[in-house]
């Protein structure tokens, strides 16, 4: 017994001695991952390395469990985030991801949108909450590795510094996050915070100068070729005195024939002899006014900013103020912006924490009004001397006195305050609240002084033709032999304008998130509602005979008021918008094994905008996607050199609001002529009641591919998607049936399909140096399939493009140039295929298959190409932007008579002179009078050639569109100072045009402002 007891505890012992190592093997890991300011991040694939079988995924508080061999590494990696990697411990684990590199990342361009009359803009949203749309701001800026600086430019308030980063979100989850709204895509921009443990504060310094425009960007003759034009118009007939004298606008012409008749100091002021004339002449000829030069000044703008971030465990700042200053690129404006920012956020209780936000800015600007120095610079002759008054409107006119004299005055406000609640009671639920108010209010101030242009319009009168034909002056309409009088005997006039927005959001979240058989499955629901209000107020009015140098003491005649209510005309305005929406969403993700992703989300949106109607009142919108870590398979280990691969398909349908939305009657005011003087309202039906209008529909299919070879040194991403717009609004015609036969209904269709790709090598990777070259690449096109409204000629060969079924939208087409004359007239091909000169019919609306469909306005093939180098403490970019496929129509700069104040272009010297030359150019001759009189309609020759395919120019480019040097000062230099940090950034930007269409002659394929050539110098300077 004693044995068997022995044999027994023998074989025990030896039991566990063998069994022991094999517990000791694996361990139970758990942890928590933050992002860079310290919030959980969910949906962190957490994988064990070199063995894709063990893995999990965080879940919505960040945590995640996982039982793991012992000493594994752990790698956490999730998109748009560095990856990060930590050996197992039996001790909870704190991991931090930090944001991807800007050049890095993936950055689309916007798609194009599927509705036919609606425009949809990018919406900017601001903390997860919505801010505004933007027709301004240029999307192709997403991709620049300065987009901080460029989209903090956009966005009042917010500085480069303030911008940790943002998002670009295009398919349609936008519209599912943020409703029919974000229908042309969202920028979501994220704030910055104060993480824990963190005390900081920091100084920045930007200084900006900005170079003058140059004519080589400008397609303008100099002042010789300008006057050889007007020596042919003088030869012909055209520039004669009798044809000039009572013309409203004149330039050197007219001012030497004005000057020719009169007397003063006991001659003439200008010798009419023909040497006289010639020596007159020849001073223009030799002019070659620079108007960039006089008109705009070479500054520095400067903008200075404070910030100062601190954190603890229970709460956490960050606040800075900031100022620009700008002394004006034009002659005659500047600026001044104020701004503050304050992010917040406290955890007072065990489950609670309350954030707060506030951001406020004011800015003041002084500059151009009716006239600006850019606008006029690129349409005054080169023959004109700049300080020598002409004549524009039948009075003197002189550009840099109009710009001192002509002004507005701009104050803006904006405020911006945003409060969050998040209640987290268990580890699966978390519920939040966020409330958000945004004021802004404008009051712009148009003045046109006594000595100014437009004021002096009201007393031009001089003589007996310019008095019967100003249209400032009034005249009875009852008395046909009244004479013209004066309205505004004496000061100037100014227009007071002022808008204010007010708009409440308020968003409520309820999430739970849970994972079951040790992390194989992972479910996500979410349940919320978002609600807002906003209101505009816009209004308007005019001050008359305000004399601004007598104190602007006020003489108006009453008699101004008799004059605007002939012409139909207000001296007021005030109008007020109510917007209200409210939406009800759901969404849901289910996760298994961390590889598996399936998510759908769904979206209840009511407005008020459609009144009563009940049928259109409620836009439904949704979203299923169904995603593939391809990584975190066992065989992916295999697939050598892939080292990440992740795809993801969704389907989605969007409503959105068309532009037109009366379902009732809409009823409007008028007040008509009346030659009595009795004034009696009626009031109109402006649109009929259209109950059957509702929402347009847009379906898209969307496929994302993710694949990273060779450690990810060569990461690429893939996006194609296809999208169905259903129920767009468009007319439809009718018998007429209560006054009106064109309605609009939900009766067209388009389709809509592109690419997206993003390349990024790191082709040199070593301690001190690195080469980063990212490649993305869009291409958009779209189809209109099914379109009831019959545009007409003149409609279709607009420079604003126009719609036709069967091709693109914004399409410009063009009536098909044959030749010049033997007299050096424009010839073209009618809708039978004859030759015609000035008799195409611009008012059908059949048989416009002879019409050539040029292209289209909106770019098809857009992209960039980034190089980032670093050595040691320095760092270079080099970023070239291009595009292609848009095409534009030239300036409509060709007619029968020309005058001597405008600008043209180069065009004119390859102009038809005489005969034979029909043969070697297609620009068409200056008529002469005789030519004119002998063939009456041959203005319409000369407005078909400015809609011909002649007058057709791409749009294609390649910019080198930023270079960036920046340097940071070691920190060996820094440890004896009270300095952190020490960054600086030179950075030239907008450089130059390495391609683009020598149709152009030089002037910018753009379809955005002009920007200035430009050198940034930033400091900043950490403490």
């Amino acid at each position: 017994m004693v044995i068997r007891l022995r044999h027994f505890i023998l074989s025990l012992v030896l039991l566990v001695i063998s069994v022991a190592p094999v517990c000791a093997q694996t361990l139970q890991v758990s942890g928590i991952v933050r992002d860079s300011n310290g919030l959980p991040l969910p949906k962190v694939s957490v994988t064990v390395k070199l063995d894709n079988s063990r893995h999990t995924t965080t879940n919505a508080d960040g945590k995640f469990a996982l039982e793991v061999p012992v000493k594994s590494v752990l790698v956490f990696t999730l998109t748009g985030k560095k990856t990060a990697e930590a050996v197992a411990t039996d001790k909870p684990l704190e991991i931090t991801l930090e944001d991807a590199d800007k050049k890095n990342m993936a950055v689309t361009t916007m798609r194009q949108t599927t509705s036919i009359n609606t425009k949809y803009y990018p919406l900017w949203v601001i903390d997860g909450v919505v801010y505004k749309q933007d027709s301004v701001f240029n999307t192709a800026d997403l991709a620049s590795p300065d987009a901080h600086r460029l989209i903090a430019a956009a966005l009042p308030g917010l500085s480069e510094r303030d911008i940790e980063g943002f998002t670009v979100i295009t398919d349609a989850s936008a519209t599912a996050l943020y409703g029919n709204q974000a229908t042309g895509g969202v920028i979501s921009v994220r704030t910055r915070h104060a993480g824990q443990g963190t005390n900081h504060l920091n100084y920045t310094s930007q200084f900006t100068y900005r170079f003058r425009p140059s004519y080589r960007e400008f397609n303008i003759l100099n002042s010789q070729d300008h006057l050889s034009v007007m020596k042919e118009l003088v030869e012909g007939g055209t520039l004669t005195p009798e044809n000039v004298l009572y013309k409203d606008t004149y330039g050197v012409y007219g001012l030497m024939y004005d000057n020719s008749i009169k007397y003063d100091n006991g001659q003439f002021i200008q010798d009419n002899t023909r040497a006289g004339q010639l020596a007159y002449l020849r001073q223009a000829e030799l002019r070659n006014t620079d108007w960039f030069k006089e008109l705009f000044q070479n500054t520095i703008k400067q903008q200075h900013i404070i910030s100062l971030s601190s954190g603890s465990q229970k709460a956490s700042y960050y606040a800075s103020l900031g100022i620009t200053l700008d002394p004006g690129w034009e002659r005659e404006t500047h600026s001044r912006d104020y701004f503050f920012t304050l992010n917040a956020t406290f955890k007072p209780l065990k489950h609670w924490s309350l954030g707060i936000g506030v951001n406020a800015s004011y800015g003041q600007y002084h500059g151009g009004n009716d006239f600006t120095a850019l606008g006029q610079a690129k349409t005054l002759s080169r023959t004109l001397d700049p300080n020598t008054y002409y004549r524009y409107k039948y009075t003197p006119y002189n550009v840099k006195n109009e710009l001192k004299q002509n002004y507005r005055d701009d104050d803006d406000i904006n405020l911006r305050f945003q409060a969050s609640l998040a209640w987290n009671p268990i580890r699966q639920f978390r519920a939040s609240l966020v409330a958000s108010l945004q004021v802004q209010s404008v009051e712009y101030e148009f003045t046109r002084t006594e000595y100014s242009n437009v004021a002096q319009r009201f007393r031009a009168m001089d003589k007996r033709i310019i008095r019967n034909n100003n249209p400032y002056l009034y005249k009875p309409a009852e008395d046909v032999y009244a004479l013209p009088r004066v309205v505004m005997p004496s000061g100037g006039y100014r227009t007071v304008q002022d808008y204010l927005s007010r708009r409440v959001d308020l968003m409520a979240r309820a999430t739970y998130s849970d994972s079951f058989d040790a992390g194989k499955h992972i479910v996500t629901a979410t349940v919320g509602s978002d609600l807002y209000d906003q209101m505009q107020r816009n209004g308007w009015h005019n001050e008359y005979g305000v004399n601004f140098e007598l104190g602007q003491l006020q003489t108006y005649d009453p008699l101004i008021f008799q004059w605007l209510r002939n012409r139909e005309e207000n001296y007021y305005t005030r109008s007020t918008t109510i917007d209200r929406n409210v939406a009800f969403l759901g969404s849901a993700s289910y996760t298994f094994l961390g590889r598996y992703t399936l998510d759908g989300s769904f979206r209840y949106e009511g407005t008020n905008r459609y009144g009563k109607s009940t049928i259109a009142r409620w836009m439904p919108t949704w979203n299923v996607a169904l995603g593939w870590n391809v990584m975190s398979e066992s065989f992916f280990q295999h697939l050598k050199p892939l080292s990440s691969l992740t795809t993801k398909l969704s389907y989605g349908m969007t409503a959105t609001m068309p532009f037109v939305y009366n379902t009732d009657q809409r009823i409007k005011p008028y007040l008509p002529f009346r030659p009595n003087g009795i004034n009696e309202t009626e009031l109109y039906m402006d649109q009929p009641a259209n109950h059957d209008l509702t929402y347009e529909k847009m379906y898209e299919l969307n496929w994302n591919i993710n694949v990273g070879f060779l450690d990810d040194r060569i990461s690429a991403s893939l996006n194609v998607f296809s999208r169905l717009g259903r129920g767009l609004v468009d007319i439809s015609y009718n018998q007429g049936t209560g006054g009106f036969f064109k309605l609009y209904g939900n009766v067209a269709s388009m389709t809509a399909k592109g690419v997206e790709i993003s390349l990024t090598t790191q082709n040199i990777q070593t301690k001190d140096f690195s080469w980063t070259s990212t490649l993305s690449y869009s291409r958009n096109t779209n189809k209109i399939t099914k379109l009831n409204s019959r545009p007409d000629v003149s409609t279709l060969v607009s420079s604003s493009g126009a719609a036709r079924e069967g091709y693109p939208l914004h399409s410009i087409f063009s009536i098909p140039f044959y030749k010049l004359s033997s007299e050096g007239f424009p010839q073209f091909y009618n809708a039978e295929g004859r030759i015609e000169r000035d008799n195409i019919n611009y008012s059908a609306t059949t048989n416009l298959d002879y019409l050539k469909h040029s292209g289209t306005r909106r770019p098809i093939d857009q992209g960039a190409l980034n190089n980032a180098f670093r050595w040691k403490n320095f760092s270079l970019s080099v970023y070239v932007l291009y595009s292609f496929g848009a095409v534009k129509r030239l300036p409509s700069q060709f007619g029968t008579t020309y005058g001597d104040y405008n600008a043209l272009g180069h065009e004119f010297n390859r102009r038809w002179i005489k005969a034979g030359d029909e043969e070697r150019t297609n620009v068409p001759s200056i008529p002469t009078s005789a030519q004119r009189e002998k063939n009456p309609n041959l203005s319409n020759a000369y407005t078909t050639y400015n809609n011909s395919d002649v007058r057709i120019a791409r749009c294609d480019f390649i910019q080198l569109r930023d270079v960036t040097l920046g340097y940071s000062l070691p920190k060996t230099l820094l440890e004896k100072t009270f300095l952190s940090s020490v960054d600086l950034k030179l950075q030239a930007s907008n450089l130059f045009l390495i391609y683009s269409d020598k149709k152009l002659n030089g002037a910018l394929p753009y379809s955005y402002d002009y920007e200035p050539h430009s050198i940034i110098f930033t400091c900043t300077v950490g403490i």
